[in-house]
């Protein structure tokens, strides 16, 4: 054989495997993939506070970005996550996005590891998103409209629990604190990106227009850039709706739960893709679906064990 049919037979081979590998791991999971909630308000952030909507772009972009390069290093490269990845989220953010990143081509191999955890993401940040547009448009009865789009966002099958979690037990697993213990700058920027998702909530309730609005979310945006610059590596834990937008929380007691049990299940696949107690990618895929599917989707309400007491002490 000569050496350029072996170069090129070694290429097929090596293609073959490949491929082979990821639909293993995707063991071709249907993509039933839902439409958002349509409504006249739908974009009202991205056409009225696109500033504020620009930056939920970059949160999007960066939490692909993370996985996919935790999955392919194996969690292991902090030069690769700290410093290459942390900083090309952070150049992304600077672009100031005008639409949602495509993440599956920033995370194509995450998303075959994985997707219909990644579904379940999907379909959360579109409610966090209809939120925000409700939230900001000149709807007359905003109420009857979250009321509209949390049924509609109920009924799915990827549906995040809107009964209150208990996080810290959630952050006990064998694995957990594995991702910010090892990488705690980009952990300090997701808990930054968690920090502008729920802390614009009450200032975009209370003010009575839109200049008002736009003036309200000032100081969090400069806040949050003050994290991008300086990671808050001080946290102790991810930050909660209640704590930072408790009028949203106290009315919306549902959506504030979803919300937060989202970012928690975002903190339990860092780890999951960190640790090395789950050495290959079918054990992490495989504690994935188990995380999800026993602690996290509403389907799992009547025997989830994480679900809070209410006489329990929810933070600290």
């Amino acid at each position: 054989m000569t050496s350029g049919k072996s170069v090129r037979m070694l290429a097929m081979v090596v293609v073959a495997m490949v491929a082979f590998a990821l639909t293993g791991c995707s063991q071709f999971e249907p993509r039933d993939k839902r439409f958002y909630y349509r409504a006249l308000w739908n974009f009202s952030l991205r056409e009225d506070l696109a500033e504020l909507d620009s930056e939920f772009n970059g949160v999007d972009f960066g939490h692909s970005n993370l996985y996919e390069n935790l999955l392919l290093t194996g969690g292991q490269d902090v030069p690769a996550i700290e410093e290459r990845a942390r900083k090309e989220t952070l150049a992304f953010i600077a672009t100031k996005p005008r639409l949602n990143p495509n993440e599956e081509a920033i995370a194509p191999t995450y998303m075959k590891l994985a997707w219909r955890a990644q579904n379940t993401f999907d379909e959360a940040h579109a409610l966090h998103r209809a939120t925000y547009d409700i939230a900001v448009s000149d709807e007359p009865d905003k109420d009857r409209a979250i009321h509209n789009v949390l049924t509609y966002y109920k009924d799915s099958a990827y549906a995040i629990t809107s009964q209150q979690l208990d996080h810290h037990r959630l952050d006990n697993f064998p694995y957990s604190k594995a991702f910010r213990q090892r990488f705690p700058l980009f952990n300090a920027t997701i808990w930054a990106y968690h920090y502008l998702q729920v802390a614009v909530y009450d200032p975009l309730q209370v003010a009575p227009d839109l200049a008002a609005k736009t003036q309200a979310v000032r100081p969090i945006l400069t806040a949050y850039r003050r994290y991008l610059d300086q990671p808050p590596v001080q946290w102790t834990f991810m930050p909660l709706t209640a704590e930072l937008s408790p009028q949203f929380a106290a009315r919306y007691p549902e959506l504030a739960h979803i919300f937060d049990n989202l970012h928690m299940l975002h903190d339990n696949i860092s780890d999951i893709l960190t640790s090395e107690r789950l050495p290959t990618w079918e054990a992490k895929r495989a504690e994935i679906y188990r995380v999800v599917n026993t602690y996290y989707l509403a389907t799992a309400d009547a025997t989830n064990p994480m679900i809070a007491k209410a006489e329990q002490e929810h933070h600290h």
